[in-house]
Formats: C-alpha cells, structure tokens, sequence
C-alpha cells in the first residue's frame, strides 16, 4: 500500500477532485498506480491593490480582501504543487499489519 501526500496552494487553480483526477492521470503504469493521496492546503501569499499590504489567505481568491484596508487583493505566487511525502508499506509489512489486525479481533 502506497500513500502519496501533496501539498497544493490554496489559490482556487486547484481543486480537490481535479487533483485526484490528475494523481490518477499521472499515476497509470508507473509503480505507485493505486496509491491514494492525502492533500493539505498551503495558504495562497496575496497583495492589496491599494496599500500594497502582502499577506496569506486560504480563503478562494475570490473571496480574499486586505486585512489592513478591506480593499480587493491580487495573488501574487504561482501555484505551488509539491509531493511533501511517500509512505509505502512493503508486501510483508502490509501482511504483518493484517495479521496483527486479525490477532486483536480474536
């Protein structure tokens, strides 16, 4: 069992099912077809049209306005997408986990 975590910017250019769909795009015929994905959320880095104020949202875009003023903000870091982990359990690791597990139950 293979479980992949993504960490994306939450800048509204990604959601959650359009990066499960890619993951499983992207995966097909390489070793890790099949793993699942965990994703968090970065906060998306933002400056205000008026004060120039720089700051983070994990709010949509769409939605985020200045902290300082209130006034409309424009994203200014691209999209981040990176792999932050790779967890895979081996053949005989993934037995031992379900022997144990049978273990408990009895």
């Amino acid at each position: 069992m293979t479980r992949v975590q993504l960490a994306l910017g939450r800048s509204g250019h990604f959601t959650e099912d359009a990066a499960h769909q890619y993951f499983q795009i992207f995966t097909r015929d390489t070793p890790i077809e099949g793993a699942s994905l965990a994703i968090s959320w970065l906060p998306a880095a933002f400056q205000c049209i008026a004060c120039h104020n720089d700051f983070k949202s994990s709010l949509p875009s769409e939605q985020v306005t200045c902290p300082e003023c209130g006034d409309s903000a424009l994203e200014i870091e691209q999209d981040i997408c990176q792999v932050s982990a790779i967890d895979v359990l081996s053949e005989e690791e993934q037995n031992g986990q379900a022997s144990e597990s049978q273990r408990s139950q009895a």
